[in-house]
């Protein structure tokens, strides 16, 4: 029975020892497997998730077609966009030039009161009541009835200035999103000849013939993304998208 036990025993201990020895080589196993810098390896990672999602290099050289299809569909979203602000824009101006004329309305009802009140008074030589537009004012209500229409007349001029302001504004933005769409319009031709062409089969140009085109669809789309309303210097001091082209079309007329 003492045998039997401890034959038992010795097994059990072999059968430890075994596992334990297989434990070690699989730890040993893994930790080959995984010594590999943890650096390196969530470079690796970021590189196969840039991969993934991106339009890199390799990728466009792979499916040069469905890249330049994607490209289209980016100008069309593009496009939509800035219609979306063009007419925000315009809805914005129509406001603007509605205040702007009421401001003037109000600015010119209270001056000729202004006027019609400096009359009286210097009619009135210093008596009282005064009558002004056939309404009889004592002394008191005739100096709050002046103070008010100044006060107006102040506020309305201020009211004018602010929205022919945001009115020019809106204007010289309106002008730079006509460009823009103008030079979309040439942009996405760029990209359909070139995706005709590798559809027949024809070599993918090099990426960089258009380095240009992909870089400025890129810049628009921040600028569009940006509020409708903000200028840039480049807007301020941008010139008027039709004067070239007025210009062409004099310079055709009269040769």
């Amino acid at each position: 029975m003492l045998n039997r036990a401890k034959s038992v025993v010795g097994m059990a201990v072999a059968t430890s020892v075994v596992i334990g020895f297989c434990g070690l080589a699989t730890f040993a196993a893994t930790v080959v497997v995984s010594d590999e810098p943890s650096v390196v390896a969530n470079a690796a990672s970021r590189e196969a998730i840039r991969q993934d999602t991106t339009w890199t290099s390799e990728n466009i050289q792979k499916n040069p077609y469905l890249f330049l299809q994607d490209q289209i569909v980016s100008c069309d979203k593009l496009r939509a966009k800035i219609e979306a602000q063009n007419i925000t824009l315009i809805r914005m101006e129509k406001q603007a030039t509605r205040m702007v004329e009421e401001a003037e309305s109000t600015q010119a009802r209270y001056e000729k009161f202004l006027k019609d009140a400096k009359a009286a008074y210097k009619a009135a030589k210093g008596k009282w009541p005064i009558t002004v537009n056939g309404y009889d004012l004592d002394e008191e209500e005739f100096n709050d009835k002046v103070a008010d229409a100044m006060e107006r007349i102040e506020l309305a001029t201020k009211e004018k200035k602010d929205n022919s302001a945001i009115a020019k504004k809106v204007a010289i933005r309106k002008g730079v999103l006509k460009a823009k769409k103008r030079e979309l319009v040439s942009l996405r031709m760029k990209l359909v000849q070139q995706a005709e062409q590798v559809k027949m089969n024809a070599a993918l140009a090099e990426l960089g013939s258009l380095k240009d085109v992909l870089g400025t669809i890129k810049d628009m789309m921040l600028e569009i993304d940006e509020d409708p309303t903000k200028l840039s210097v480049e807007d301020l001091t941008a010139e008027d998208p039709n004067t070239q082209r007025n210009k062409k079309v004099k310079a055709f007329l009269q040769d």
